[in-house]
């Protein structure tokens, strides 16, 4: 039998080479271009071409799936599996939350996440916020910003999308502390694999009118990009998140 720390180590392996890799090859990309023009983004152009490639693979497959799935499904049922793969992520909220010093709320994620997985029957139902108790989020990338690691440059990666190095790192790191890594199942890839998918397709459909109103947007890549870095801001500090409507982005901007 394998062990199963090798998954999560494997994960963490994966992410660190992947943001050591991205970056050199960014890094050399801008010294052949030359000045970067917006010194928030100074790899645009790359950005720009990874932005591309995903949303053209949205279109293709992730979207009419997400869609798919909307039309067979009731809110009921996607309410359900929205529950249960939050409650999959309340163990890293919790870790992440312990590491800030925010004890209060590592003590709701841990009354949310004991009464949803065992009154909620696995987190399928929410009984927690029936009670008052609201679900928080923390991910490791929040806590290094809370610990004063800067973000480094935008960037966007192949199915990934948005990130940074920080939040990179702190999406290895995340992999690491989730139990989902070290439990075993009988075909543990398989059924990773699925619960991952799972998470990102009612991710997906759950976003299907917010990308809709960024598409209509004079230039979606910037509307995305000044969308990720401020609502990441706002998580870190915890302050209200932006407004629900999209910013309507100018016809240029004067990035100098």
């Amino acid at each position: 039998m394998k062990p199963v720390q090798a998954t999560a180590a494997a994960q963490v392996k994966t992410v660190l080479f992947g943001t050591v890799s991205a970056i050199a090859a960014l890094s050399l990309s801008a010294c052949a271009t030359g000045a970067a023009r917006n010194p928030d983004d100074p790899y645009e152009d790359f950005n720009r071409s990874m932005f591309e490639f995903n949303d053209g693979l949205d279109k293709a497959v992730i979207e009419p799936v997400a869609k798919g799935y909307r039309a067979v499904t009731n809110e009921p049922i996607r309410g359900g599996v929205n529950n249960f793969v939050n409650n999959l992520g309340e163990p890293v909220t919790f870790a992440n939350e312990v590491l800030q010093g925010k004890v209060g709320n590592a003590a709701g994620t841990v009354g949310r996440f004991l009464l949803n997985t065992t009154v909620g029957i696995v987190g399928i139902f929410d009984p927690a916020s029936a009670i008052g108790i609201k679900r928080t989020d923390e991910d490791f990338g929040q806590t290094l910003g809370v610990w004063g690691v800067g973000t480094g440059p935008y960037l966007v990666l192949p199915l990934l999308g948005s990130t940074n190095p920080r939040d990179l790192f702190g999406l290895g790191a995340d992999a690491a502390m989730n139990p989902i890594n070290y439990a075993e199942f009988e075909k543990d890839d398989a059924t990773r694999v699925g619960l991952a998918a799972l998470g990102g397709l009612a991710a997906r459909e759950d976003a299907i009118e917010t990308i809709d109103d960024v598409r209509t947007q004079v230039d979606p890549y910037t509307t995305v990009r000044r969308f990720y870095v401020r609502s990441r801001a706002a998580a870190i500090g915890n302050y209200d998140p932006l407004p629900k409507d999209i910013e309507k982005v100018p016809d240029y901007e004067l990035d100098f």
